[in-house]
């Protein structure tokens, strides 16, 4: 191996290193266990029964859910009884996806969007999702793994 590889390779390995450190050091741990880190809110869901689902985001701070798949039913009274959150960029009916299931308050808003909101983005949990659920009011929270 030439000189100027091993010394790119070199360079490389400690901006890597450096990286890693700095994302350690910025207050964010990196998520080890995701059932482990859901389950707490599960532990606690008492705190966010009740309560905008927005509340639960914002306490998420060190892993938001990346994929969102919604129940929708021809209930006028209750057309979106709960959604299913994965913390993975993995299909959102991947096994071994830690999954969150959120019930939701029975209310009449319109399902409409949401339902174009997934299908366009292929599940992902974008901002259009998170807009739309974050007024919702939270009724019960599962966690667990496929």
């Amino acid at each position: 191996m030439s000189a100027s590889i091993k010394l790119s390779l070199t360079i490389l390995f400690i901006l890597m290193n450096c990286f890693v450190k700095s994302q350690q050091i910025s207050g964010k741990k990196a998520i080890t266990d995701t059932l482990a880190y859901a389950k707490k809110f599960e532990m606690n869901k008492e705190k966010y029964i009740g309560k905008p689902f927005s509340l639960l985001l914002k306490d998420m701070v060190q892993m938001q859910p990346q994929k969102a798949k919604s129940e929708f039913r021809e209930d006028m009274y209750n057309p979106l009884p709960s959604t299913s959150f994965s913390f993975s960029d993995k299909d959102i009916n991947s096994v071994n996806n830690v999954m969150m299931i959120i019930k939701w308050k029975a209310d009449d808003t319109a399902t409409t969007p949401l339902e174009f909101f997934e299908e366009e983005h292929n599940y992902r949990f974008t901002p259009n999702e998170k807009n739309f659920l974050e007024k919702k009011i939270v009724m019960d929270i599962t966690v667990y793994k496929r």
